[in-house]
C-alpha cells in the first residue's frame, strides 16, 4: 500500500511541475473537455489549485495543501465508454456499482473486504460513492456526471497521516459547491 502511495504521490508531483494554478477570483471556470464548464467558488480553505492535464480524454488537478496536517487531493475527471448514457450514479444499476467497488481494488490492490464502501451524497442531493482503506491511508469520493467518472482521491501528506472523516466531508462540500454547466454545440 504505501508502494501505491508514493506512486501516485510522485504522479501528482510530475503533474504539477507542468501544471499552473488556476486565476482566482469570486468564480472560478474551468472548461472541461469543450463538453462542459466546471465553476466552484472557492477550493477548501487552505488549499491550492494546479491543473494537469485538460485535454479531450481527461481532466486532472492537484489540490495542494498549504501545510502537512492536511491530505492531497487529486482530481480526475474523464469520459468513460462504460457510462455512456449514465447521467449521474443515481442512474447505475447494481451491477455497474459492483463494477465500480471493483475497480478500486483493482488500483489499490488491496484484497477483497480491505475497502470500506458508503453511499453519500452531496448538500444538493447528488449521489457519491465513498471508498476509504481500512488503515486510513486513502479514500475517494466518486460520482458520475454526463458520462464523466468524477473522482477525488485524498492521500494524507504527513508520513504517519490518516484520512478522516473530516477531510471527506471537505471534499463533499467542495463538490457540493461545483457546478457543471453543460456547453452549447
Amino acid at each position: 500500500m504505501k508502494k501505491i502511495i508514493a506512486l501516485a504521490l510522485s504522479l501528482m508531483l510530475l503533474l504539477g511541475c507542468a501544471s499552473a494554478p488556476a486565476e482566482s477570483a469570486d468564480t472560478d471556470t474551468l472548461t472541461m473537455m469543450g463538453a462542459f464548464e466546471i465553476k466552484y467558488k472557492a477550493l477548501p480553505e487552505y488549499y491550492s489549485l494546479n491543473v494537469g492535464s485538460n485535454n479531450d480524454m481527461e481532466f486532472t488537478a492537484r489540490i495542494i495543501p498549504s501545510d502537512d496536517s492536511r491530505p492531497w487531493m487529486f482530481l480526475y475527471i474523464g469520459f468513460s465508454d462504460e457510462w455512456d448514457g449514465v447521467n449521474t450514479l443515481a442512474d447505475a444499476t447494481e451491477e455497474d456499482m459492483a463494477a465500480v467497488k471493483d475497480s478500486f481494488y483493482e488500483v489499490t490492490e488491496l484484497n477483497e473486504g480491505d475497502i470500506l464502501f458508503e453511499d453519500g451524497e452531496t448538500g444538493l442531493g447528488t449521489k457519491l460513492l465513498i471508498a476509504r482503506d481500512k488503515d486510513g491511508s486513502f479514500a475517494a469520493v466518486y460520482a458520475i456526471y454526463m458520462s464523466h467518472e468524477i473522482e477525488v482521491d485524498l492521500y494524507p501528506s504527513g508520513e504517519n497521516g490518516t484520512i478522516s472523516d473530516e477531510d471527506v466531508n471537505t471534499v463533499i462540500a467542495f463538490l457540493t459547491d461545483v457546478e457543471f454547466i453543460p456547453l452549447e454545440k
